[in-house]
C-alpha cells in the first residue's frame, strides 16, 4: 500500500467497560485475545484499492480509531491522534504458493501474533494470489467487540451497505433491584457494589420485585457454582500446554438447505445438527490417536451465547458461555443427536449464560492476576471454543470485488488450544477450525471428519425419526439455527 498522510482525528476518551477490560487482560502468551475473519474476493483488479476500500469504511467507526490507554480508574478508549497504516495494512504474495496449504500456513503464522497495545486493536494482512484472487485477513482483539458485533461492522463496510452509525456510548440504563445487574446488565453490577445500601432502601417498597430478584440470582450463583465444580475430564491429549504455534482450516459452500431438511426431517434444530456432526469428527479423530475411547467419554466445549436485545446496535462485548459435553463416546449420528438435543435444550432453560457473563462483570473489577486466574478456571473445564455467527443471505461486494466466502476463529482463553467456527454466508455454510498444533497437530483432518460425518447424516436420513423416539418432526418455521455456518476447503 503507498504511503499516505497520517490520518489525524480529534483526541477524545470513554472509559471502558469492565467486561471489555476482562476481555483485554485476558491476552496469553500462547493464546491473544484477538478475533480473526478471513474474506476471500474474486477478479481483484488492485488489491491496494480493495484495502483502501476496506480500511477507509472501518476506520468510520469510532472504535477502530481508538487506541487504549490506562488511567486511574482503569482503561479507556482514547482517539489515536495519528493512524499508523504502515502497521495496520500488510501485504503478502502468494503467487509461488500452492492455493490450500500455503495459504493455510500464511494465515496461521499471522494468528499467533499479538496485536501492538500501543495502537489500534486491529490489523489487516492481504495475500495476494493468481487470478485476481485475494484473501483479507481481519483481526481485532476481543475487547473491541464479541463476534456478533464485529461481524455487523465488517457487513456495513460492503458497497451499498448503509454506514455505520458512529454514535456515543449509551447512557446506563437505570438499575431496578438490588440484584438486578446481576442478571441483566454489566454496569449493574458495579452499581450493586457502589450502592446497595440505596437499592435495598428503595426495593423496601417493591417487595415483590425483590423477591423476584433474589431467585434470580440464586439459580445464576446455583448455575456458576455447577461449572466451578465439574471435574476436568476432557480426552488426555486436549489437556496439553499450548505452545504457541498454530494451525488452520476451513471448508467451503457446504449446502445450508440439506442440513435445514435434515434437522426437520429428525425434529431437531440445526445447531443440533451441526454439532453431532462435530461430535462425530473428534471421536474419529481420538480413535485414531489409539483404542480404548469409552462410549461414556465426553469433550467439554464452551459456546457463546448472544445476550443483545433484537435492534440492540451496541458495540463492544454482550455475550454469555455455556458448556456443553459432547458425547464423543458414542458410536452412531442417531445415538449422538439424541443426547445432544437433550442437553441443549436443558442449557436453554437455565440462566447459565448469563450468570457467567455476569462472572466476566465481576472479574473485570478484580486485580488483574485474580481476574486471569478466575477467567482461566472457568474457561479450563472445557477443551474447545464452539461458536456460531449468522452472516449475510446475500453475497457482498467490496471496493468493486466479489466476496466469495467468509471465515472466522474464535479466541480461546487459558490452555484452550482448539477454536472451532460455523458461519452462514449467502445460502451456504463454512466451518472453520483453528488449533494449537500441541492439541491438534493437522486440523484439517477433524474439518475432513466433520465433513464425512456430515455427509453421512445427509445420506442416512430417514423421511421421518425411527419408532421409539420421543420427538416428533418440528414445523419448518421452528427448525430455525441460532448458528450460522460455513463450510469451506481452503
Amino acid at each position: 500500500m503507498t504511503s499516505a498522510p497520517p490520518v489525524v482525528f480529534e483526541p477524545t476518551q470513554e472509559p471502558m467497560s469492565a467486561v471489555d477490560r476482562a476481555w483485554l487482560e485476558m491476552d496469553g502468551p500462547h493464546n491473544p485475545m484477538v478475533v480473526a475473519s478471513i474474506m476471500e474476493f474474486e477478479r481483484v483488479a488492485d488489491a491496494e484499492a480493495l484495502a483502501r476500500a476496506f480500511v477507509d469504511r472501518l476506520l468510520s467507526q469510532r472504535r477502530y480509531r481508538q487506541r487504549v490507554v490506562q488511567t486511574q480508574d482503569g482503561y479507556a478508549w482514547k482517539e489515536d491522534d495519528a493512524m499508523h497504516l504502515g502497521y495496520h495494512v500488510q501485504f503478502r504474495s502468494l503467487e509461488g504458493a500452492s492455493s490450500a496449504p500455503g495459504l493455510q500456513a500464511a494465515v496461521a503464522a499471522e494468528l499467533a501474533n499479538s496485536l501492538d497495545r500501543a495502537l489500534p486493536l486491529w490489523r489487516i494482512c492481504l495475500f495476494v494470489r493468481r487470478g485476481g484472487r485475494v484473501t483479507l485477513l481481519f483481526r481485532a482483539h476481543h475487547a473491541i467487540a464479541d463476534g456478533v458485533a464485529m461481524m455487523r461492522g465488517l457487513l456495513q463496510l460492503a458497497d451499498g451497505a448503509a454506514p455505520a452509525r458512529d454514535e456515543a456510548p449509551a447512557p446506563p440504563t437505570a438499575l431496578h433491584g438490588p440484584l438486578g445487574g446481576v442478571i441483566h446488565r454489566l454496569e449493574a453490577v458495579n452499581a450493586l457494589l457502589e450502592n446497595l445500601t440505596e437499592f435495598v432502601v428503595d426495593d423496601l417498597r417493591h417487595p415483590g420485585q425483590f423477591t423476584q430478584q433474589v431467585e434470580d440470582a440464586r439459580r445464576a450463583f446455583l448455575a456458576v457454582s455447577r461449572v466451578l465444580l465439574l471435574p476436568d475430564n476432557n480426552p488426555c491429549c486436549f489437556r496439553v500446554a499450548p505452545c504457541g504455534q498454530r494451525a488452520v482450516a476451513w471448508t467451503s459452500h457446504l449446502s445450508f438447505p440439506a442440513v435445514r431438511r435434515l434437522a426437520h426431517a429428525q425434529g431437531v434444530t440445526i445447531n443440533d445438527a451441526f454439532l453431532t456432526a462435530l461430535t462425530g469428527a473428534f471421536g474419529r479423530y481420538l480413535r485414531r490417536l489409539g483404542p480404548g475411547l469409552a462410549e461414556d467419554q465426553n469433550l467439554r466445549v464452551s459456546v457463546p451465547v448472544n445476550l443483545r436485545a433484537p435492534g440492540d446496535g451496541q458495540t463492544g462485548n454482550s455475550f454469555g458461555l455455556v458448556l456443553v459435553d459432547l458425547p464423543v463416546g458414542l458410536e452412531g449420528w442417531h445415538a449422538r443427536l439424541d443426547v445432544i438435543a437433550e442437553r441443549m435444550a436443558a442449557l436453554k432453560k437455565s440462566p447459565e449464560a448469563r450468570a457467567l457473563f455476569a462472572s466476566l462483570a465481576a472479574a473485570g473489577r478484580l486485580p488483574v492476576a485474580a481476574e486471569k486466574q478466575l477467567v482461566n478456571f472457568m474457561g479450563g473445564k472445557a477443551a474447545a471454543v464452539v461458536s456460531n455467527l449468522p452472516g449475510p443471505r446475500r453475497a457482498l461486494v467490496l471496493g468493486g470485488a466479489r466476496l466469495s466466502n467468509m471465515v472466522f476463529w474464535p479466541p480461546q482463553t487459558g490452555d484452550i488450544g482448539i477454536g472451532v467456527s460455523f458461519l452462514s454466508y449467502a445460502g451456504h455454510v463454512t466451518v472453520g477450525v483453528s488449533a494449537d498444533t500441541a492439541q491438534v497437530a493437522r486440523p484439517q483432518q477433524l474439518i475432513d471428519d466433520f465433513c464425512a460425518e456430515l455427509e453421512a447424516m445427509l445420506g442416512r436420513s430417514p423421511a421421518v425419526r425411527r419408532a421409539g423416539s420421543r420427538r416428533a418432526p418440528r414445523p419448518s418455521s421452528t427448525a430455525r439455527s441460532s448458528i450460522g455456518v460455513n463450510h469451506a476447503k481452503a
